[in-house]
């Protein structure tokens, strides 16, 4: 087994990394649902920015985070579904 030496600010950074990713699946996820399960008479726009507004409301929407949503084409710079 291997031993790596890493500096505390590379863990921080890898933590952040791991945190982002994960939070940004969970976003993916959610909208993934809410256009399988869904019916015809709800708009799916409005939905997902709720779920987007949620996230922004808790405070778990990180730069990092923003900028993969922005980067995927999810939401705009406005935090506006797309």
């Amino acid at each position: 087994m291997a031993t790596y030496i890493i500096k505390k600010s590379q863990l921080n950074e890898y933590v952040e990394k791991k945190k982002a990713e994960k939070i940004f699946y969970d976003i993916m996820e959610s909208l993934h649902k809410n256009s399988k399960f869904l019916n015809e008479n709800v708009s799916r726009q409005k939905v997902n920015q709720s779920v987007i507004n949620n996230y922004i409301r808790k405070n778990l929407i990180t730069p990092r985070v923003h900028e993969m949503l922005v980067k995927n084409n999810i939401i705009n710079q406005k935090n506006e579904i797309i």
